[in-house]
C-alpha cells in the first residue's frame, strides 16, 4: 500500500528530524570559504483549535545540552495533544535584487557568508538572522537548535568548489513568532506549509512534462562570463553545441497573510503564530523577480508562488531527508527526491545523455543512496568519524561525465558508420555513371 506524505501528522516529521540530527554523522567539507543558513519551522495550531501546548521545558533539556536531552525534551513537547494536528511551516526569503550578486532576487534560506570572528557556522547562522530578519535565534524562549544538516556546496565548472554551506535547523517553541525587521538585502519572508513541500514526495515530475518546472542556465555564459559580451567564434560554437542546463524548480505556493513584503520603507511587522498581516502591493512580479540574462530572464517569484532550486533546494531536500517518517519503500514509486530530477541538457542535441543520467540517478543517488538510510563512514581522525556521502551536484556531475564520454564515443561511431556508408554509395554511384 502506498502511503501519502502529506496524510502523515507533521509532528513525526519534526519528531524524525529531532532523532536523526541528533544521532546521524554530519559531513563537514573542509573548504575554507564558508557560509551557512538557517531553516527555521514552526507548528501552527488551526483556527477552529483555540488551545495553546503547554511551554517548552528549558530545564528539562538540562545544563549539559545534550543531543539525548534535546530528543526526550522535544518529544515531551510534541506529544501535546495540541499540536496532534498543527502544521509544520518553514521560512524562506526571496533577496532583494542588486547589481553583481549572485544571489540577487533568488529564493532560500537566512544566511550569509562566515566571517572571521565567527566562533561556529552557527554562529554565523545566527549573525546573518538577527541582521537580515532581526531574529534572535539564539534565545531559547523563543527557538532551539535542533542541529545541522550535510554541507552543501556550490560548484563552478563543474567540479571546482566555491562555497561550502551549512545549514543549522531552529524550531520555534514560543507561542509567538518574534517580531521581524527587514534588511534592505531582503526583499520579502514567507512562512511556506510543509505540505508544499510534500507534494514533491507524493507526486514526482518527469522532465520536460508539462508538470516539470525548470531554469534554464546558459552554459557558455557561466562557465565564459569574461567573454559574454564579445562573444568570439569559439564561444559561438560551445554555446550552439551545449546551449543550456535546465535546473529542477520546484513551486512553493505562498499566501498574503503568512507572508510580509518588505516596501520603500522599512517595516515592523508584530509576528504572532498564526498569521503575520501586511498590505500587499496589488503589482509584486516586477519588484521581486529577478530578471537575469544569466537565467534566461527567470523570475524566481510570482504572485502567487516562490520558485526554489539550486543550492537551497539541495539544503531542503537533505531536511527531507532527515524527516520522513516512513520507509521510501512505501511512498510513490517514482519519488527520488524533491530535488529531482537532476539538470537537463538540451533534449535534442543531448537527449541519450538525458536518459543515461535519468536511468542512473535512482541507482546513483536514490533515496537508500543517502542518510539516513546509507551512510559513508569516513575516519578523518582517530577520534572523529563522519558519513561523508555525495551531494546532489557531486553525484550529478559524476554521472554526467560517465554519460557524456558514451555519448560521444557512441556519436562518433555513427558519424563514422554513416560516412562510410556514403562514401561507399557514392563509390558505387561513380562507377554506374562511368559504365
Amino acid at each position: 500500500m502506498v502511503a501519502r506524505a502529506q496524510d502523515i501528522p507533521h509532528v513525526d516529521y519534526v519528531a524524525q528530524l529531532t532523532r536523526h540530527l541528533a544521532s546521524v554523522p554530519v559531513s563537514r567539507s573542509d573548504w575554507q570559504k564558508r557560509g551557512s543558513v538557517a531553516i527555521i519551522i514552526r507548528l501552527v495550531i488551526p483556527e477552529n483549535e483555540s488551545k495553546r501546548p503547554s511551554a517548552f521545558d528549558i530545564s528539562s533539556y538540562g545544563s549539559d545540552k545534550t543531543p539525548a536531552s534535546l530528543v526526550q525534551t522535544i518529544h515531551r513537547f510534541l506529544d501535546a495533544p495540541e499540536l496532534k494536528n498543527a502544521h509544520m511551516q518553514m521560512l524562506f526569503i526571496q533577496r532583494a535584487k542588486y547589481p553583481g550578486d549572485p544571489w540577487s532576487g533568488h529564493i532560500g534560506f537566512p544566511g550569509g557568508k562566515r566571517e572571521p570572528t565567527d566562533g561556529s557556522d552557527e554562529v554565523t547562522a545566527e549573525r546573518e538572522t538577527k541582521e537580515e530578519l532581526g531574529l534572535n535565534l539564539s534565545d531559547m524562549r523563543n527557538f532551539v537548535h535542533l542541529g545541522r544538516l550535510d554541507d552543501t556546496c556550490a560548484y563552478s565548472l563543474f567540479t571546482k568548489i566555491i562555497l561550502a554551506v551549512s545549514a543549522q535547523v531552529y524550531l520555534q517553541i514560543g507561542e509567538r513568532t518574534p517580531e521581524m525587521t527587514l534588511s534592505a538585502e531582503i526583499a520579502s519572508v514567507h512562512w511556506i506549509d510543509f505540505n508544499q513541500v510534500l507534494k514533491r514526495v507524493d507526486k514526482p515530475v518527469i522532465p520536460f512534462t508539462p508538470e516539470y518546472r525548470f531554469i534554464p542556465v546558459d552554459m557558455a555564459s557561466r562557465m565564459f562570463p569574461k567573454h559574454r559580451q564579445s562573444q568570439p567564434l569559439w564561444y559561438r560554437g560551445f554555446q550552439c553545441l551545449f546551449r543550456k542546463f535546465y535546473y529542477t524548480v520546484l513551486p512553493l505556493e505562498y499566501t498574503d497573510a503568512n507572508s510580509i513584503i518588505r516596501t520603500a520603507q522599512q517595516v515592523h511587522v508584530p509576528g504572532v503564530l498564526e498569521t503575520a498581516r501586511l498590505p500587499v502591493p496589488s503589482s509584486r512580479t516586477s519588484d521581486l523577480a529577478d530578471l537575469s540574462w544569466k537565467y534566461g530572464n527567470t523570475q524566481f517569484s510570482s504572485d502567487t508562488e516562490l520558485y526554489l532550486w539550486g543550492l537551497s533546494l539541495c539544503i531542503l531536500c537533505n531536511f527531507v531527508d532527515l524527516s520522513l517518517p516512513v520507509s521510501p519503500s512505501v511512498l510513490h514509486s517514482a519519488y527520488t527526491s524533491v530535488a529531482s530530477p537532476w539538470p537537463q541538457m538540451d533534449r535534442l542535441l543531448w537527449g541519450d545523455v538525458n536518459f543515461m543520467i535519468n536511468t542512473a540517478h535512482r541507482f546513483v543517488w536514490g533515496p537508500y543512496c543517502r542518510k539516513p538510510l546509507h551512510i559513508r563512514m569516513q575516519k578523518v581522525d582517530k577520534s572523529r568519524v563522519v558519513g561523508n556521502n555525495m551531494d546532489y551536484f557531486q553525484a550529478h556531475f559524476i554521472t554526467l561525465r560517465a554519460a557524456f564520454v558514451v555519448s560521444c564515443i557512441f556519436k562518433t561511431w555513427i558519424i563514422w558508420i554513416s560516412g562510410k556508408s556514403i562514401v561507399g554509395l557514392v563509390q558505387k554511384a561513380l562507377k554506374w555513371i562511368s559504365l
